[in-house]
């Protein structure tokens, strides 16, 4: 079920916001040239939240360790093998929409 997790207008191409939605801490990630993404807000690795990491508009950076991940994709191209959870993102009436049901985070070893 969908869910409200800001205003359109909060988004800004090449940032990111930290939203929580049903108690879900996520990113929302706009890449350069891309559309809005919704991802898990916790890194993969030992669970530090990604709500500081480092972003240049194409790749997100977790601060507490370096591991890096695509914005367009969320595959990890630093750190092990793994992919940041995507979450379905609609945008609706301005509101940016989320659905956490049946996702679950990842995290690696």
């Amino acid at each position: 079920m969908f869910a409200k997790a800001c205003d359109e207008n909060e988004l800004k191409e090449g940032k990111y916001e930290v939203v929580a939605v049903n108690r879900t801490l996520m990113l929302v990630v706009w890449p350069f040239d891309e559309q809005p993404r919704a991802f898990q807000g916790m890194c993969p690795h030992d669970h530090e939240p990604l709500a500081d990491a480092r972003f240049d508009g194409k790749i997100l950076t977790c601060s507490h360790h370096d591991w890096a991940f695509q914005g367009e994709t969320g595959a990890c191209i630093k750190g092990k093998p793994c992919t940041l959870a995507e979450y379905p993102l609609k945008i609706e009436n301005g509101e940016v929409l989320i659905d956490t049901d049946g996702v679950t985070p990842n995290f690696v070893n």
